[in-house]
């Protein structure tokens, strides 16, 4: 069963607005997701799991989760979600 990930896009109104964010910021690819926390059933979303971007209510906008890593330690521990660009 493929599992996907829901976030809320805070700071952002509309897609384009992200898009160009992301671009203003360097545009890597993959799409790096920094969050806190590391989902705990990771290794299920990156067998075709979507990241579902949630725009003042409604969800607008669908990547790809193309990997789910562990970064830091300790209190600097924090997760990086790689999505499709696209």
């Amino acid at each position: 069963m493929t599992l996907n990930l829901i976030k809320l896009c805070v700071g952002c109104d509309t897609v384009e607005e992200l898009v160009d964010w992301h671009h203003s910021r360097g545009g890597r690819e993959p799409w790096i997701l920094h969050t806190r926390q590391t989902p705990k059933r990771g290794e299920e979303l990156t067998q075709g799991g979507s990241l579902y971007r949630v725009f003042k209510g409604y969800i607008l906008c669908r990547q790809r989760i193309f990997a789910v890593s562990t970064v830091g330690a300790g209190a600097a521990t924090r997760c990086e979600i790689a999505l499709d660009p696209d």
